[in-house]
């Protein structure tokens, strides 16, 4: 088994993101079973449910991850910090970590 990891992202629960999308802030846990989300608005994913993930560069400023899943996209981001869920300051690698664990499931 895995040793589990959280990572401090930013998130955004719909359908699309762009620059005026305010997100949340949150704590992703990634198990072999589950994705966890806690925060302002907690997602719970079983991987089964999950049907794809896409590693992208947001409008070439940083890396974000776009998980479609049976009911819905969630946008995520692993962030050093963030300031009025407008500004955030990427982690580059820990996005991509983060991304690789997810196809690596």
């Amino acid at each position: 088994m895995k040793a589990q990891r959280a990572y401090r992202v930013l998130y955004h629960i719909g359908d699309t993101v762009d620059l005026r999308t305010k997100a949340m802030v949150g704590r992703v846990v990634l198990t072999e079973d589950a994705l966890s989300l806690a925060g302002p608005s907690p997602l719970q994913l079983a991987v089964r449910d999950i049907r794809s993930t896409e590693l992208f560069r947001m409008h070439g400023l940083g890396r974000c991850i776009k998980i479609s899943y049976d009911k819905g996209t969630v946008y995520i981001s692993v962030i050093r910090f963030q300031l009025f869920g407008y500004f955030a300051l990427i982690n580059f690698f820990g996005t991509g970590e983060l991304a690789g664990r997810l196809r690596g499931r």
